[in-house]
């Protein structure tokens, strides 16, 4: 019960950084710091995701579809936003 209820956890956070859409705007000033937020957040998430399937031995599909899905976020984030702003 205890690894179902982590595994779901890890699963709800996949859904946070659809939040996105309400609240940034491109023309804000504060856009860059907004996808950052998020960029860390998605980091812990990816991190926590990892751990419970690579320390913990939990490979329930609620964990593994954590795993992909903030790792497409991770990607797409450094992609998009953060590479083009060092380059």
């Amino acid at each position: 019960m205890k690894n179902k209820f982590l595994s779901i956890i890890a699963f709800i956070t996949i859904f946070v950084p659809i939040t996105i859409l309400f609240v940034w705007k491109p023309s804000d000033p504060n856009a860059t710091g907004i996808v950052i937020g998020y960029f860390i957040f998605i980091l812990l998430s990816f991190i926590y995701s990892l751990f419970l399937f690579a320390k913990k031995h939990l490979r329930d599909i609620y964990t593994k579809i954590a795993l992909g899905l903030n790792g497409v976020y991770l990607v797409g984030i450094l992609a998009f936003v953060v590479i083009p702003r060092l380059i």
